[in-house]
């Protein structure tokens, strides 16, 4: 996708002719950038300004995992925090049919030393430069703006120093950045637990909520053979997390969203590209389960594969039943109209149109009776065709509403901020948090039945625990896919949750955000103290979340 300007939900209500009078009214919508976060509405709506230091902070305590997820340093030591399905890949990498670490869990303390993981690379933001002006320059004189991109990434990155720079185009081409990495490439395994507890409830409870799922995972980042000096940057741990209706902020890497397509797009996505997507997904999912069911071999071999397309089957049809939704399509035909009309251009319009006939020929092909292949290379040809008339409407839009608006996701730092919030579903309530006691109430209620069975190192822990500690719980920060393993940090910057999943109702936030239902699931921090110290006897890590090693 290109990387367009989003016009935000507040933006559609208005459309809709609806009254926001005060930015204290607005929803906690949107992915932004560090430098171009909606300020006035932090102070007015929660009285919080965030200085400089602070920004800064948080920028150098978030890492990106490069196999697709985020994290976070949490202790002086390099110690880094994130999900156990985003170090599923690593942990399978390292397992072997006679040695399995991703079932059981690993502790580095048993297993006698960390483990280096295999093709693991983590990337710290330690700098953003503004080359906007020097590539337009390029671009009106009618140079190699690619070449230009290139030339600047490698003038600022050395391998010997471990600096990567890599440009990042935003809001369509209006602006360029270059994000100035420090690579750490010896990234070693601490702790996991076992994958059932990290998932529990397997597929039947994904993308749910109220949830029970110790999702979380450590690893230690070593450059010369020794622990980096992580101090200067990393995030305390506050194991009492945060209350309801406290303010709270996720700082990761969204993968990626498409909430700048118009509605004719939309409507394409609805009534061919999505649909077909769940089919292929579907099937495939059939035929690896069918090759697990093989032989033990296939199982081990393919667990990790039948994992990701089960995750992606729910999310897509997480998505279908989003642009199923008529009301939520109609906010979005109006933020089309409502754009058309601020900028008075009539090759704004004309842009709409010719991608409205060109989505309309799209679908005329009935592409759904053909192979998917053939279906992704029409698409790919479409989107080609309307290149030029989303320029000119992204254009529009640049002009229109300028950096007040929050980019399209494109796997790179943004900052969301949120309450702990529960929720209205269906006619009951849903309460912001779940606690221990829900999690063996679950598991009784099922009597211990897979996918809702615990390892006996917690049918044993029963009696040590505290029925009362927190165990996941939702906020309003607007996420996407990549955003798992982010840490959630509270005013002073301590960690008082990990991003690990959206609940059910936000499959949609790929096309827009609704703050009514759209929640972020967290583990939160007292059950990770709580499980470490009491059921896996890690000692030692929770000295060194705690700051007292």
């Amino acid at each position: 996708m290109q990387f367009t300007p989003v016009i935000p939900f507040t933006l559609a209500l208005l459309a809709l002719g609806t009254s926001l009078p005060k930015s204290t009214n607005r929803p906690d919508e949107g992915m932004w950038l560090f430098s171009a976060l909606p300020l006035k509405i932090l102070k007015e709506k929660y009285d919080f300004e965030p200085t400089k230091k602070w920004l800064d902070h948080v920028r150098l305590g978030s890492v990106r995992f490069d196999t697709g997820g985020s994290g976070s340093f949490v202790s002086p030591n390099g110690l880094v925090m994130t999900n156990h399905h985003v170090a599923l890949s690593t942990i399978q990498k390292i397992s072997t049919p006679e040695k399995d670490w991703v079932e059981p869990g690993f502790s580095s303390r048993i297993y006698g030393s960390e483990v280096h993981g295999k093709d693991l690379v983590l990337r710290q933001l330690i700098d953003v430069k503004d080359v906007t002006a020097e590539v337009l320059k390029v671009k009106a004189d009618k140079g190699d703006v690619e070449e230009k991109l290139t030339e600047l990434a490698a003038a600022h990155s050395d391998k010997e120093k471990h600096l990567d720079a890599q440009p990042v185009p935003l809001y369509d081409g209006n602006q360029y950045h270059l994000y100035i990495y420090h690579v750490y490439d010896d990234v070693r395994l601490v702790f996991a637990p076992a994958k059932q507890v990290a998932f529990y409830g397997g597929d039947y409870d994904n993308f749910t909520y109220p949830r029970w799922c110790l999702d979380f995972a450590f690893f230690r980042v070593y450059e010369d053979d020794k622990p980096i000096d992580s101090s200067k940057w990393f995030f305390k741990f506050e194991p009492k997390g945060a209350k309801t209706d406290d303010l709270v902020f996720v700082s990761g890497h969204p993968g990626g969203t498409e909430r700048s397509l118009t509605y004719e797009e939309m409507v394409m996505h609805r009534d061919l590209w999505v649909p077909e997507v769940v089919k292929l997904l579907t099937n495939n999912c059939k035929i690896i389960k069918q090759r697990m069911e093989q032989s033990e071999e296939a199982a081990f071999r393919l667990r990790d594969q039948y994992f990701g397309q089960m995750n992606s089957l729910k999310a897509f049809t997480g998505h279908l039943n989003g642009l199923l939704d008529e009301k939520r399509m109609d906010i979005v035909k109006a933020r089309d109209a409502a754009l058309v009309e601020k900028s008075g251009k009539e090759e704004t319009k004309a842009a709409f149109a010719e991608i409205a006939k060109k989505m309309e020929a799209l679908l005329a092909e009935d592409l759904g009776k053909s192979d998917f292949r053939k279906m992704r290379g029409a698409m790919a040809k479409a989107t080609e065709a309307c290149s030029d008339a989303k320029t000119t409407i992204n254009d529009a839009r640049f002009e229109a509403y300028g950096a007040a608006n929050y980019p399209d996701a494109t796997f790179t730092l943004r900052l969301t901020y949120g309450t702990v919030k529960g929720y209205e579903a269906g006619t009951t309530k849903v309460a912001p948090k779940t606690t221990v006691h829900g999690l063996y109430e679950r598991n009784a209620a099922f009597d211990n039945e897979h996918p809702f069975d615990l390892p006996k190192q917690w049918l044993d822990a029963k009696g040590k625990l505290d029925w009362n500690t927190p165990y996941n719980f939702v906020c309003t920060c607007d996420i996407i896919g990549g955003n798992s393993g982010s840490p959630i940090l509270d005013r002073d910057a301590n960690v008082v949750g990990l991003v690990f999943d959206g609940n059910i109702e936000s499959l949609p936030g790929n096309y827009w955000f609704d703050e009514e239902v759209n929640r972020t699931v967290g583990v939160h921090t007292g059950i990770i103290v709580e499980s470490l110290a009491k059921v896996y006897e890690e000692k030692g890590l929770v000295k060194e979340l705690m700051g007292t090693k």
